[in-house]
């Protein structure tokens, strides 16, 4: 199962180890080359499409994303980058940017990351009020997937956010973060 294989994540009181090697052991995360998980990384978009099409058994898809997408031309059909984004183009997952591109190198924010999550899980009815602060203050519009997502995320418990009531949704998505939400 990989427990403790990750030379960088080896105290069981920091809570992303269980989701760390969770992650590992489903095959959703391999790690670094040099033994190491890099937990308080920055997540690019790419990986965190990668991880999302590993967790979904990484399904085959029929579409081209570089046909959606101008700024895929580095990653080749064969590569997990391609073969990921293609899935979630397919499956409504991402939409890019107004300017056709995907930014695949680009950190995802913890906001697009829960939009992300939350497409997956097949964009479930929720109900009841946002309570981070900052996330309010946005003003969001109600129905759509960002409120939707965070408002998701928020009562089903996939993140309690920040112990100062925010939940930072334009901050940079880690790791650490990443493989928590999923678990």
């Amino acid at each position: 199962d990989g427990q403790g294989s990750f030379s960088d994540v080896q105290d069981p009181g920091k809570y992303y180890y269980t989701p760390v090697y969770w992650a590992a052991g489903a095959g959703i995360t391999k790690g670094y080359s040099d033994g190491t998980f890099k937990p308080q990384n920055e997540t690019a978009r790419r990986e965190m499409a990668i991880f999302l099409w590993r967790m979904a058994g990484k399904p085959a898809s029929s579409i081209n994303p570089q046909n959606t997408f101008t700024d895929l031309g580095k990653y080749g059909a064969d590569t997990d980058t391609y073969k990921a984004v293609a899935w979630a183009v397919e499956n409504n997952i991402t939409q890019g940017f107004s300017d056709g591109t995907f930014r695949p190198d680009a950190t995802i924010t913890r906001k697009d990351t829960m939009i992300m999550l939350y497409r997956t899980a097949g964009k479930p009815h929720v109900t009841g009020e946002i309570t981070y602060k900052d996330v309010v203050a946005k003003g969001y519009k109600e129905g759509t997937d960002t409120y939707n997502a965070l408002l998701w995320a928020e009562v089903t418990g996939i993140t309690h956010g920040y112990k100062d009531g925010t939940f930072k949704p334009d901050a940079n998505c880690l790791r650490e973060h990443i493989v928590t939400f999923l678990y």
